[in-house]
């Protein structure tokens, strides 16, 4: 085997970072400006719409995985992509081998893991993870190199894992594998990640809904920088914290368990209606036009 060929092989090539990547927060689809908001739900199935959640997962990966760039340095972090060996189509199936490794492998190999599942256009599911290395797999990498295919600058780190996945994948059903250090900076990669979130909703088929987007692997209690009980601050956002808080206190819902016994699991859907008519009172609202829209005046 020449030098040049001593890199993770056959392992699919990810274009590097760029500022033209899509954005993780809207439903990247192409139409035009006649449309609305109705044609647009109906050239996407519902499974395939981002919706808030979706978005503030994202938003919070990327501030994830910024803070453990911070934590642990650029050094010390890998982009490692997963594929199976055969054809898998059933997210069930991938998420039992990949757990089968992450009980086996990963969780001691690796300081943290965040893992982030792709179906493809053609349907196929593979993973796609930010690992947390002990050792630098970055320092004397030349990237412009790694891109001919070209891996002599590779570090001793570095190739100890590619020999170690060469070894291990098989065991657990995977094929073509590539772990190679990050090119750009912790915002960049934190990009480069998060937007899977998005392509794998666009290419979600029914029965993956409701199947975990990211998986966060080796962080105890406190580890975590963020979560996705986060709230926009948008004068719409205000508007439910305030109207939720006004409608649970009218009806002696005391917290969140309470509203829940109240409207069921998907209260939020169920009780939205009494929610938003509820009325406001000694408040101050966040802007003018948000005062105007909720006394029904134009802003």
């Amino acid at each position: 085997m020449t030098a040049s060929m001593e890199g993770p092989g056959a392992e699919r090539r990810e274009a590097p970072p760029a500022s033209g990547l899509p954005c993780l927060f809207s439903n990247n689809s192409t139409k035009s400006g006649s449309f609305g908001a109705e044609t647009l739900a109906e050239i996407i199935p519902k499974v395939n719409q981002l919706t808030g959640g979706h978005k503030r997962t994202a938003f919070v990966l990327a501030s994830e995985i910024m803070a453990l760039v911070e934590k642990f340095g650029l050094e010390h972090v890998g982009f490692f992509t997963l594929t199976f060996a055969d054809l898998v189509l059933d997210l069930k199936e991938a998420n039992r081998r990949f757990n089968s490794l992450n009980t086996h492998v990963l969780k001691e190999r690796y300081l943290r893991c965040v893992a982030v599942p792709e179906r493809m256009k053609s349907g196929r599911v593979h993973f796609h993870l930010l690992v947390i290395l002990r050792a630098d797999i970055r320092t004397g990498c030349d990237f412009k190199a790694f891109a001919r295919g070209n891996y002599r600058s590779a570090n001793m780190a570095l190739r100890a894992e590619w020999a170690f996945w060469r070894k291990t994948c098989p065991k657990y059903g995977f094929g073509r594998h590539e772990l190679l250090p990050v090119k750009s900076n912790a915002e960049g990669i934190a990009r480069y990640v998060g937007k899977y979130i998005s392509k794998n909703v666009r290419e979600r088929r029914p029965a993956d809904k409701g199947a975990r987007l990211v998986r966060y692997i080796g962080f105890k209690p406190g580890d975590r920088t963020a979560h996705s009980q986060l709230a926009w601050t948008s004068d719409n956002a205000w508007l439910w914290r305030h109207k939720l808080a006004a409608f649970a206190k009218e009806h002696n819902l005391r917290d969140m368990d309470a509203v829940t016994r109240a409207g069921g699991k998907r209260w939020a859907w169920h009780l939205q209606g009494w929610i938003m008519r509820q009325e406001l009172h000694d408040v101050v609202y966040p802007s003018f036009e948000c005062a105007c829209r909720e006394c029904g005046r134009p802003g």
